[in-house]
């Protein structure tokens, strides 16, 4: 079993910011979470330490007050939260992707939302982000959210569970199905077997784990995880990452 108590979102006080914050909130509000906000605000390098004590100093607090009161505005804009009221915690960085990863290492958030700042392919949205850093080192479940074609994805209604049939891929399950439990959401299970490689196609025998499984075999591998939820079994051979991104876009998926 899995449960989710801690909210975290990350903010640069963009709107794309705002908008994973309202995200943030309806999931907390759903999951009966507490949220926490957080930004940092950059500092100078450590090779200029006279800017700290000049003008340089009064306009990094005029920062940080700023920072403060829109997140201010920005919750006061919320549905008000069931649980408890989100707290705001404003710092000062040499490193802003450190200092959050090291504010998410003592916290422990059991999920943080992120906005990716894009609608592109992942990797190009996320390549040298502050969502990127956090995405490859939190070691923790990170949503990372962009504006959906398809409109508003709260509350979901379906949520897509692609699996390689590995138990790392069984780990996303339990997180899964809790969302999928909370807002009553239907799961698709895909597992995409790849497109014939160049050993197969010169006689190799491509072994046991390249079997393709039935879909009634993939349904009853994943139905543990995923009991008393609407659940169907896809099983697919193409382009991996294409199979998910075209069944996500096609299916609508949350």
């Amino acid at each position: 079993m899995i449960s989710i108590r801690e909210v975290l979102v990350p903010s640069d006080l963009s709107a794309e910011s705002e908008q994973a914050l309202e995200h943030a909130s309806g999931l907390a509000n759903g999951l009966g979470a507490h949220l926490t906000l957080f930004h940092a605000v950059p500092l100078p390098d450590h090779a200029y330490p006279h800017w700290a004590f000049g003008h340089g100093h009064d306009a990094w607090v005029e920062a940080e007050k700023i920072a403060r009161e829109c997140l201010g505005r920005d919750v006061a804009d919320l549905e008000p939260q069931p649980s408890s009221t989100p707290r705001i915690v404003v710092e000062r960085a040499t490193s802003v992707p450190r200092a959050l990863l090291t504010f998410i290492r003592n916290i422990h958030p059991d999920l943080t939302v992120m906005a990716t700042h894009g609608r592109d392919r992942l990797a190009h949205v996320l390549l040298g982000s502050v969502t990127e850093t956090v995405f490859k080192n939190a070691f923790r479940p990170v949503l990372c959210l962009r504006q959906p074609e398809h409109g508003v994805s709260l509350p979901y209604r379906l949520i897509l569970v692609p699996t390689d049939l590995s138990p790392a891929s069984r780990l996303a399950f339990p997180l899964a199905a809790l969302l999928a439990r909370t807002f009553g959401a239907r799961v698709i299970a895909l597992q995409v077997q790849p497109a014939t490689t160049l050993a197969t196609m010169v006689g190799t025998p491509p072994g046991r784990d390249a079997e393709i499984p039935t879909e009634a075999a993939l349904w009853k591998l994943v139905k543990p995880d995923f009991e008393d939820l609407d659940l169907e079994a896809r099983v697919q051979k193409g382009s991996v990452w294409n199979s998910i991104v075209t069944t996500a876009r096609v299916e609508k998926a949350d």
